[in-house]
C-alpha cells in the first residue's frame, strides 16, 4: 500500500493523529495509515463498488436536485464498480475529503492484520477517544478515526456549500468533469 502522506491533512488533526500513532507505538502496537486525505474520485468509486445501477441513479439525481451538480457528475464519471461495500459517504461527504480522517491497519510481524478484534485495533480506538477523537469502531469502521463527532458534512452543512468546499480543495477534479 502506499505511504499516507499526513503532511496533508488539516493542521489540528494531523497533529492528534500523529500523536495517536506515536504513543500506540511506544505501547507495542504497529498502525500504518492507509488512507489519508482521498479524492473525489476515489470516494466515488468506493461509495458505487457495492451500489446497483439504480441506487447510484437516484444518488445523483438526489445530489442534482440538492445544487451539487459537479459532485452528481464525478459520481457519474468514475462509472461502474465491482467490490464489496466499503463507504456509505458520497464524495464530498467523507471526512477524508476535509483532511479530517485517516484509515489505518494493525501490523504484525510485519503483515496487516484486518481482525477489528485484534487488541491493536481496540487500543486504537480507546486511545483515539482519550485523545478527543472520534473512532469508527461505534459505527463499524475499526480502521477509521476522525477528528469530528458528527458522522458527515452533509449533517451541517448544504450540498451546494459542500459542492464549494469540495472546488476548493479539488479544483482539477471537479474542473475535469462538467456537470
Amino acid at each position: 500500500m502506499p505511504t499516507v502522506d499526513l503532511g496533508l491533512l488539516a493542521p489540528d488533526f494531523r497533529v492528534q493523529a500523529e500523536e495517536l500513532l506515536r504513543r500506540l507505538r511506544t505501547e507495542g502496537h504497529e498502525l500504518k495509515p492507509f488512507f489519508g486525505v482521498r479524492g473525489l474520485e476515489e470516494q466515488a468509486r468506493l461509495w458505487r463498488q457495492s451500489r446497483s445501477a439504480a441506487q447510484v441513479q437516484a444518488r445523483v439525481a438526489k445530489l442534482e436536485a440538492s445544487g451539487a451538480l459537479r459532485l452528481a457528475a464525478i459520481l457519474r464519471h468514475v462509472g461502474p464498480q465491482v467490490g464489496r461495500w466499503a463507504t456509505n459517504a458520497l464524495p464530498g461527504d467523507s471526512w477524508h475529503q476535509w483532511g479530517e480522517a485517516i484509515d489505518c491497519f494493525v501490523v504484525e510481524r510485519g503483515a496487516a492484520v484486518w481482525d477489528a478484534r485484534h487488541p491493536g485495533y481496540i487500543r486504537y480506538a480507546s486511545l483515539a477517544i482519550e485523545l478527543g477523537l472520534t473512532s469508527g469502531r461505534s459505527f463499524g469502521d475499526a480502521v477509521h478515526v476522525q477528528l469530528r463527532s458528527e458522522s458527515a458534512p452533509h449533517k451541517f452543512l448544504p450540498w451546494p456549500e459542500i459542492e464549494i468546499e469540495m472546488a476548493r480543495r479539488f479544483p482539477l477534479a471537479l474542473g475535469s468533469v462538467t456537470a
